[in-house]
């Protein structure tokens, strides 16, 4: 739950949303990209898993995380 919240707090929150919640939230932690999905719109519970190095958006959460 503290991981989502700085994600939100640093603006690290997908565009897309269902019923509300974001459908991605992205978070850092021990230096490593995390990304959150909405897995139940309905509870507002999110499943997180690391992101792979391949993935676009891994630097980019890195960088957002320590300046945002």
């Amino acid at each position: 739950m503290r991981l989502l919240r700085a994600g939100i707090r640093k603006g690290l929150i997908s565009v897309q949303e269902r019923e509300g919640w974001p459908q991605n939230i992205w978070a850092v932690s021990n230096g490593v990209p995390l990304e959150a999905e909405l897995e139940n719109a309905g509870q507002g519970t999110y499943h997180g898993y690391p992101m792979p190095h391949d993935d676009p958006l891994h630097v980019q959460v890195l960088k957002k995380w320590q300046t945002g």
